[in-house]
């Protein structure tokens, strides 16, 4: 299987001013995914390039964020750049501006659906 599902997750405490928070997925390279699927870089400058990026809009109630269920090809098994990374960040959509990092730069084996955050983040 090429493309896993990392299962949806509650960050409790949240102190943000914004609810229009979303998470932004980035590829740190182009690689091609077992899947057929190229996935592209992402740009380090969007503004005048353009970018490639998936985007989960969170939902927030009271101080829990959840971020809700992401589909993500796998890396390792890709043809041509096995050693391709996502990262994940909180993504302020009214102000266009990253919050934060969540968590680290992560690969994702094919061999891991449906996950959790916790095991894609322990696998590094």
């Amino acid at each position: 299987m090429a493309v896993i599902t990392i299962n949806s997750q509650n960050l409790y405490g949240w102190q943000g001013n914004s609810s229009n928070v979303a998470l932004q997925i980035k590829c740190d390279a182009t690689f091609t995914a077992n899947s057929g699927n190229i996935v592209m870089a992402t740009s380090d400058n969007p503004a005048s390039l353009g970018s490639f990026y998936q985007l989960y809009t969170c939902t927030v109630s009271g101080t829990t964020l959840t971020i809700p269920a992401v589909t993500l090809d796998s890396t390792s098994d890709s043809s041509n750049n096995p050693s391709a990374t996502y990262s994940a960040h909180l993504y302020d959509q009214s102000t266009n501006q990253t919050i934060q990092a969540y968590g680290t730069s992560f690969g994702v084996n094919p061999d891991t659906t449906p996950t959790t955050w916790a095991n894609i983040f322990s696998a590094e």
